[in-house]
């Protein structure tokens, strides 16, 4: 049995990832959440089981998911964003901009374990869903999937769909999300 899953990224946040640990969304992120929702509405006809990262700009963009569906959002960690508490705020924006300029092979255990995390969980997944995410974890998802080292493989825009099928516990990409030139928040 084959199941597809949706990978949204999150809309346009409020604020930028190195000035608030958890934004909501912009009124552009509002929309693109919107047109996400009508985008997947006319690919699969209707409701799908939702999976949301704990963070507050996943969580908005599934809104339109949840009220027209009539769907409760299941709430992930393993999709939650890179790890970084580590790092203070004021330098999380040039530890991302190193971290993506690498390989996985040259990461730290911690950042190995979280990618593995995303893998393991999306490999269990046994229906169809829409999942919302961010842009480090569709990254690592994707790479994983193209058998790609680097970290940074492509720039998934606020909004996007990344769509993969899994099958018997294999995952495979069956196509990216639209690509765009985006700051990560």
């Amino acid at each position: 049995m084959s199941v597809t899953l949706h990978v949204v990224r999150h809309g346009e946040a409020a604020s930028s990832w190195d000035k608030d640990p958890d934004p909501g969304l912009s009124e552009l992120g509002h929309q693109q959440a919107e047109q996400a929702f009508q985008k997947i509405q006319a690919m699969t006809g209707g409701p799908r089981k939702l999976i949301s990262s704990p963070l507050k700009r996943a969580q908005e963009t599934a809104s339109p998911f949840q009220v027209s569906w009539k769907r409760t959002i299941e709430i992930v960690p393993a999709i939650a964003e890179i790890p970084s508490a580590h790092v203070p705020f004021s330098g999380r924006r040039a530890w991302l901009s190193e971290i993506m300029k690498g390989s996985w092979s040259e990461q730290e255990e911690v950042l190995l374990r979280w990618r593995q995390r995303i893998i393991d969980y999306l490999s269990s997944q046994i229906e169809d869903a829409v999942l919302f995410s961010h842009f480090m974890v569709i990254n690592a998802l994707v790479g994983e999937l193209e058998q790609k080292d680097q970290i940074l493989v492509f720039k998934p825009d606020n909004g996007s769909i990344t769509s993969i099928s899994v099958s018997d516990g294999q995952l495979s990409l069956i196509e990216r999300g639209r690509e765009a030139i985006t700051v990560v928040s």
